[in-house]
């Protein structure tokens, strides 16, 4: 799918393939220290974006590639249910979502994308996929830290609701859900 950004910049969106290894790799690279310490659904070395890239699993991996460039600018990621650890957490509060109609988010946008309007776009887009396929419910894979207004914001902007709050790694974070029917 083809997005235009507010500066008229064009943006393809499309599904992570063996293509994209070293593109994802410079993306992921290329991060600022503070976005990289509020995306952590997988490690970043080049031998874990190879195996993303090249083995497939219950994760849709979309990435949004600026056309003039070829780069990839945003990745966002869709696991079918939960992780284990987010099962753990909403199961103690005795809240309990279907796997087969629940995915778990986990989005980036490159630093110089943040604010340009591209991760609402992108997100509005695979959201309906998502609808249309049946999925009730969107959790946030692992949450998302209590500190990052800008992201908190952009969840309560799309109808996340907050389901809960806990510590990690010394930082307040915050379970929230989308709810799509």
């Amino acid at each position: 799918m083809e997005l235009i950004l507010k500066n008229s910049q064009k943006i393809t969106v499309q599904l992570l393939d063996s293509t994209h290894t070293q593109k994802l790799f410079n993306y992921l690279s290329s991060l600022s220290a503070e976005t990289k310490s509020r995306f952590g659904p997988h490690p970043f070395d080049w031998q874990t974006v190879n195996e993303i890239c090249t083995h497939t699993d219950d994760v849709l991996r979309y990435i949004a590639i600026n056309e003039f460039t070829g780069d990839i600018v945003a990745y966002m990621l869709f696991k079918q249910g939960m992780i284990y650890w987010d099962e753990k957490r909403y199961a103690e509060r005795k809240q309990q979502f279907n796997y087969s109609t629940t995915v778990t988010y986990a989005p980036s946008v490159a630093d110089a994308y943040q604010s340009s309007g591209l991760g609402s776009l992108m997100y509005q887009e695979i959201e309906k996929k998502l609808k249309s396929k049946g999925t009730a419910h969107i959790i946030l894979w692992g949450g998302v830290q209590a500190t990052n207004e800008r992201a908190v914001n952009f969840y309560k902007k799309f109808g996340y609701q907050l389901y809960g709050s806990f510590w990690h790694n010394e930082k307040e974070n915050l379970d929230m859900v989308k709810h799509l029917i």
